[in-house]
C-alpha cells in the first residue's frame, strides 16, 4: 500500500468527524487567509485542491468565486457534496491534476499538499503552473520540519484539541520543508505574502501566497 492509499484510507474513516477540526479560532484564521486570496485573483474561477468536505469551497462561493474542487477521498466528497448540491466536486488525485482541461484564475490548496511527497509536490506545482491563468495566483500551507514520515494520531497543537486525538487517529503521511528549502520549489512563481500559519503542533506551517510568473513551466 502506498502512502497516498494509506492516507486516503485514514480520511475515509475520519470524515464524518474531521469537523471537529473547524474551532472558531481556526475557522476565522481560514477565512482571513481566503478573503486574501479572493482580492488577489485576477478573475473569478477558483479550483480547490484537496478540498475535504468542501467548508473552504462554499466559503469561497460565498465571495463570489466560481469554484471546482476535488478530492480522493470518497468520503470527504460524499460529505461535500451533501452540503452543497449544486457544487462541482470531482473525485481526482492531486498527482493527476494534469487531467483538469480548464485553466483558472486562482488554485486554493490548504491542507493537502503536505500530503505529497517532495518530488509529487514539485510535480504538482507545474501542473499547478499549468492551470493557472496569466496571472494567476495559488495559495498554499505547508508543515515546518524536516523529513517525511506517517503520523498516526494528531499531536499537540493540532486543530479541534483533545477532541481530534480522539476522533482523528490513523496513519497519515507528511513532509516538512524549511523556509529555505521552498525557494528552489517556487521558481517559477513569485511569492506575494507569507505568513506563520495559526498551527501550533510540531514546528509550526506557513502560508503562501503564490503569483504565476509570465515565464516558466508551461
Amino acid at each position: 500500500m502506498d502512502h497516498a492509499t494509506r492516507t486516503i484510507e485514514t480520511y475515509d474513516q475520519i470524515a464524518t468527524d474531521y469537523h471537529v477540526i473547524a474551532t472558531p479560532e481556526h475557522r476565522a484564521w481560514l477565512e482571513d487567509s481566503m478573503r486574501e486570496f479572493y482580492s488577489r485573483l485576477p478573475g473569478k474561477s477558483v479550483l480547490v485542491a484537496g478540498c475535504g468536505e468542501g467548508r473552504d469551497s462554499r466559503y469561497l462561493q460565498t465571495l463570489g468565486t466560481h469554484a471546482t474542487s476535488f478530492d480522493l477521498s470518497e468520503g470527504m466528497l460524499s460529505l461535500a457534496r451533501a452540503s452543497d448540491p449544486v457544487g462541482k466536486y470531482l473525485h481526482l488525485d492531486l498527482r493527476h491534476t494534469q487531467k483538469i482541461e480548464q485553466t483558472f484564475d486562482g488554485i486554493w490548496a490548504c491542507a493537502c499538499l503536505y500530503h505529497l511527497t517532495k518530488p509529487e509536490f514539485r510535480i504538482c506545482l507545474q501542473d499547478f503552473h499549468r492551470r493557472l491563468n496569466p496571472g494567476g495566483v495559488l495559495f498554499l500551507n505547508l508543515k515546518l520540519g524536516a523529513g517525511e514520515h506517517f503520523i498516526e494520531i494528531p499531536r499537540d497543537g493540532y486543530p479541534g484539541g483533545a477532541a481530534a486525538k480522539e476522533k482523528l487517529s490513523g496513519s497519515r503521511f507528511y513532509a516538512f520543508y524549511t523556509r529555505n528549502e521552498l525557494s528552489e520549489y517556487f521558481v517559477n512563481y513569485s511569492v506575494e505574502m507569507e505568513r506563520r500559519d495559526l498551527l501550533k503542533e510540531g514546528d509550526g506551517a506557513m502560508e503562501f501566497w503564490l503569483r504565476k510568473c509570465l515565464k516558466g513551466t508551461s
